[in-house]
């Protein structure tokens, strides 16, 4: 990836999270947003697999908690640990990207993009009976 774009990437993921880290819970899931827009947005000028799994997983895990927010609150996770821990991964994401291309490996990004993809399952009726159970630990 040409290092204007990841360099464009890291300061729109950066000032997401630092909003999502001042917001009230409902409002985060607004500014998360802006991890698979701008991801759709810099796609649309150079392909690379790696956003474009970046923009899937981040879209999917938005989609995932909107269509579960009506029965969000019946099930047994504390949503402030979602948000919380939604948060701290959104960051992690940035802080891929703040670093040179050299320095972040494919291995972390898998990593974090593999933490994202628990917070979505999380929040579905078998994730949150894990994450009771203690199976799944944030």
């Amino acid at each position: 990836m040409r290092k204007e774009y990841r360099q464009r990437l890291a300061k729109e993921y950066r000032y997401a999270v630092t909003k999502m880290q001042e917001a009230q819970p409902a409002k985060k899931l607004f500014y998360f947003s802006v991890f698979f827009g701008e991801a759709q947005r810099v796609l649309n000028l150079e392909w690379n697999r790696d956003l474009a799994l970046i923009y899937l997983v981040t879209q999917h895990i938005h989609t995932q908690i909107n269509a579960q927010a009506p029965i969000l609150v019946q099930l047994p996770i504390d949503l402030a640990i979602v948000f919380e821990r939604l948060t701290q991964v959104a960051s992690d994401l940035a802080d891929y990207f703040e670093k040179t291309e050299n320095e972040g490996t494919r291995e972390e990004l898998y990593q974090v993009l593999a933490c994202l993809a628990e917070i979505a399952y999380v929040v579905s009726g078998n994730g949150s009976f894990l994450y009771e159970k203690g199976v799944i630990k944030f």
